[in-house]
């Protein structure tokens, strides 16, 4: 029924799996690292979060995907 092709398709499965996982791992890291910039008592670190914030919202996210893949 695969014709061959099952092997392929498990590696292929699993390197999206662990894609997924470290993107997620990523991410989480990031969103962690901004809270703790947004909550910080030093306000040039405050603003720059605030202002990265600000930029990435108001972005809509296939405009994002677009200027990062081109």
């Amino acid at each position: 029924m695969l014709y061959g092709f099952g092997p392929i398709l498990l590696a292929g499965t699993l390197e999206t799996i662990k894609l997924s996982v470290l993107s997620l791992a990523v991410a989480v890291v990031l969103g962690l690292v901004g809270a703790a910039a947004k909550l910080s008592r030093h306000r040039p670190l405050r603003s720059v979060a605030t202002a990265y914030t600000t930029l990435i919202r108001s972005v809509p996210d296939l405009v994002l995907m677009l200027l990062l893949f081109y």
